[in-house]
C-alpha cells in the first residue's frame, strides 16, 4: 500500500516538495521504527537491565549501581561505533529499492534474536555472559538505527522536516508508553520472557508496516571503490567549516548526559530511597505516564518553532529539565509521591518538547545530503556517548556515596550532577547560528 514516498523524495531533491505532498500517514509510517526502538530502549535499559543485574548479583549487593552502569556503558560503546559505521555503509549501497532497507531488515530481526537471548539470565547466571548478551543486542539495535537515522532526510521534503521531527518524537513517546505498558502488564522480577516476547512482536509488526508504506528512492551509492583509509577519514568534519554541526553535537551530548545520569538508576532509587516493594512496576508506570505528557508538549514545541525558532525551544526545554533535576535534589532529601509526580510531569514535558525539535535542528546543520547516513550516525554519537559516560560515572559515584554516607545522599548528588549537564546544554545551544532564518 505504498504511496507518496518515492514521489515526495524526488520532489525534495528537485526543491519543489511541500508539506501537502507528504501526508499524515506518511509521517507516521516513516517514524514507525522509532516507535519500536524506543519501546525497546526505554524498557530494556531502565527496567530490564537493572532488574536482571540485581537478580544475578542479589538485590542487596552494594555495587549493583556501579556494575549495572558499567554494563550499560560497555553496551553503549558498541552503539557509539556501530551507528555511524552502519550509517556510512548504508550511504554506499546501490539498490533500486533504496539504501537503508537491507540494514533495517537485518538490524530488526537481529534485535529480536538478541532480545530472546536475555530471557534465560537470572540468579546464578554469569555477569560476563550477560554483558556479552547486552553487547550483542546493542550491535543489532545500532545496525538498524544508524541507517534509519538517514531515512527521514532521504524521503521527507525539506519543507516537511520540522513536522517529521515532531512526528518522530510522538512515535518515540508512544513507543516508550507501549514498551513500559508491556512491562507493567507482563514483566515480573526474574521472569522477563513475556515482556520480551511483547517487544519482539512490536519490532516485527513495525518493520512490516514500515515497508508496506515506505518506498525509498533508488540509490546510486557513493561513487568509487571502497577504501578503508578514505572511509575512516570521512568521519572527520573540519570544525571551522561545520561549527554549527559541532555545537549541536555538544548541546545534545550535555542534554543526554543529564538524562542518562539518573535514568539508568531510577529503579534503584525507588527501591533503596523511596522504599517501594515493586519498583520495576512503578517505574514503568512513571515512564509510560511521563511519555504521554510529552505528546502535547511535542505538538506545542513544533507550533512554537515557527514563532520563536528551534534554538530558543532547545534552550527553554534544557532549562526546564535542569530545574526539574534540581527539584529532585530537594525531593530526594524527603521523598513523597505528590511532589515527585508534579516534577516528573514538568521534566517529561521538557524532554518531550526537546526531542520534538532536536531532530529538526540536526537536519538544519547536516553537512551533506549524499552522506546523511554517516552524518546522522555521527550525530547519533551525541545520544550514545552519554550512555557510556553517564551510567558508568554516576553509577560508581552513587555506589561510593552510598557506602561512604547514605543512599539518600548518593541520589541527591546524582540529581545535582544531572542538573549541571542540562544547564550546560542550555548555555551552549546559544552558540548555534543557523544559516537562514528559522
Amino acid at each position: 500500500m505504498a504511496l507518496g514516498f518515492g514521489a515526495a523524495a524526488a520532489r525534495a531533491r528537485a526543491g519543489t516538495a511541500g508539506p501537502a505532498g507528504f501526508a499524515l500517514v506518511d509521517h507516521i509510517a516513516v517514524s514507525l521504527l522509532w516507535f519500536a526502538l524506543f519501546a525497546n530502549w526505554l524498557t530494556v535499559v531502565p527496567v530490564v537491565v537493572p532488574d536482571q543485574v540485581a537478580a544475578i548479583l542479589g538485590s542487596h549487593t552494594a555495587v549493583k549501581e556501579g556494575i549495572s552502569g558499567t554494563i550499560l556503558a560497555i553496551g553503549a560503546f558498541m552503539a557509539l561505533v556501530m551507528a555511524p559505521v552502519a550509517g556510512a555503509l548504508s550511504d554506499r549501497v546501490r539498490s533500486a529499492h533504496g539504501r537503508r532497507r537491507p540494514f533495517l531488515v537485518a538490524g530488526m530481526i537481529g534485535t529480536c534474536v538478541a532480545l530472546a537471548l536475555l530471557v534465560p539470565f537470572g540468579p546464578g547466571s554469569s555477569i560476563v555472559l550477560y554483558t556479552l548478551a547486552i553487547l550483542n543486542l546493542q550491535f543489532w539495535w545500532n545496525w538498524a538505527c544508524g541507517p534509519y537515522a538517514g531515512l527521514i532526510p532521504d524521503v521527507v521534503p525539506r519543507s516537511a522536516q520540522a513536522s517529521a521531527s515532531a512526528w518522530m518524537n510522538i512515535m518515540s513517546i508512544l513507543g516508550t508508553f507501549a514498551g513500559n505498558g508491556i512491562a507493567v502488564l507482563l514483566y515480573a522480577h526474574g521472569h522477563p520472557g513475556p515482556a520480551i516476547a511483547g517487544l519482539i512482536v512490536i519490532n516485527l509488526v513495525c518493520l512490516a508496516a514500515t515497508f508496506a508504506r515506505v518506498r525509498e528512492p533508488p540509490a546510486g551509492g557513493v561513487a568509487g571503490r571502497f577504501r578503508v583509509a578514505a572511509f575512516v577519514r570521512s568521519f572527520w568534519l573540519p570544525p571551522a567549516q561545520h561549527a554549527d554541526f559541532y555545537w549541536v553535537l555538544v548541546t545534545r551530548l550535555f542534554a543526554n548526559l543529564g538524562v542518562w545520569s539518573v535514568l539508568a538508576f531510577l529503579l534503584f532509587y525507588l527501591q533503596d530511597v523511596v522504599g517501594l516493594a515493586e519498583p520495576g512496576r512503578v517505574l514503568s508506570l512513571v515512564l509510560g505516564g511521563g511519555a504521554l505528557v510529552g505528546i502535547p508538549a511535542s505538538l506545542v514545541a513544533a507550533w512554537l518553532c515557527a514563532r520563536i525558532g528551534i534554538v530558543a525551544i532547545v534552550k527553554l526545554t534544557s532549562w526546564m529539565m535542569a530545574g526539574a533535576a534540581m527539584a529532585y535534589v530537594l525531593i530526594a532529601l524527603r521523598p513523597h509521591w505528590l511532589p515527585m509526580a508534579i516534577v516528573a510531569a514538568v521534566y517529561f514535558a521538557g524532554w518531550g518538547a526537546y526531542q520534538a525539535v532536536d531532530w529538526a535542528l540536526a537536519l538544519r546543520v547536516m553537512p551533506k545530503r549524499e552522506t546523511v547516513g554517516k552524518d546522522m550516525g555521527i550525530w547519533h554519537v551525541a545520544l550514545v556517548l552519554p550512555q557510556i559516560l553517564g551510567p558508568v560515572s554516576t553509577g560508581w559515584i552513587i555506589s561510593g556515596a552510598k557506602w561512604a554516607v547514605s543512599a539518600r545522599f548518593a541520589y541527591v548528588l546524582a540529581f545535582a550532577i544531572a542538573a549541571l549537564w542540562f544547564s550546560l546544554s542550555a548555555v551552549f545551544v546559544a552558540r548555534v547560528r543557523l544559516a537562514v532564518a528559522e
